[in-house]
């Protein structure tokens, strides 16, 4: 039987020489898992995340960094998920993180990366309530990026002031408060642009609409 160093060896050789794709660095880590070499494992991940990272494949990055347990890496990469975001609109590639389960509880970056796809998600399936109290969770919760709290207040436009659900009120009174008191405290914190300066008006009116409309729905 062989000994635990005479394994190492030749791994560490192989994965130093001759990983190149995603297929032979898989083999590598698993076989580093399988006979307990968490350290080189941990390595192999690091590398392909770094490399994956560099190609632009942002989900690649985040799985290996995963598997790497780099928490920093995993807060890193899932802030420049949410840039992206804001940049174009939209993700690309990131079905698994509707399986990562308790991975998600890594990283605060993470968790609310999760989240904010959840929330993306139950926008496409219509459920607009459900959709609400979670914007407004993660409003609240302030684990995002602090520049990332003018996107999520855009988000709200479609669930109120007869967006996506018409005449229904989804978001209550209190919820458009909540809003409401995230979008003065990014203005006291100086945290938004001049270009921002239409978006947050446009934000605040559709606000007070719903403020009233929430008012006049709610019972007394």
């Amino acid at each position: 039987r062989k000994s635990r160093v005479d394994i190492r060896l030749p791994y560490k050789q192989w994965y130093q020489r001759r990983v190149r794709g995603e297929k032979k660095a898989t083999c590598v880590y698993n076989a580093c898992q399988k006979h307990g070499l968490m350290d080189l494992a941990a390595s192999v991940g690091k590398v392909m995340a770094a490399k994956a990272r560099q190609s632009g494949n942002l989900g690649l990055s985040l799985i290996w960094s995963l598997q790497a347990k780099d928490l920093l890496s995993v807060t890193s990469i899932s802030e420049e998920i949410l840039d992206s975001y804001i940049e174009t609109g939209g993700f690309s590639n990131l079905e698994f993180l509707d399986q990562l389960g308790s991975n998600k509880l890594l990283s605060n970056r993470l968790l609310f990366l999760g989240k904010y796809r959840e929330f993306h998600n139950l926008i496409k399936m219509g459920e607009y309530r459900s959709a609400a109290d979670l914007l407004v969770s993660l409003v609240e919760s302030n684990m995002g990026p602090p520049r990332f709290q003018i996107t999520l207040l855009l988000d709200s436009l479609p669930l109120i002031n007869g967006g996506l659900c018409g005449d229904k009120v989804v978001m209550t009174s209190g919820q458009t408060h909540a809003l409401m008191k995230a979008l003065e405290d990014m203005q006291i914190k100086k945290l938004l642009k001049e270009s921002d300066t239409q978006k947050v008006e446009t934000i605040r009116l559709a606000l007070v609409t719903n403020l009233a409309s929430s008012f006049l729905d709610e019972p007394w």
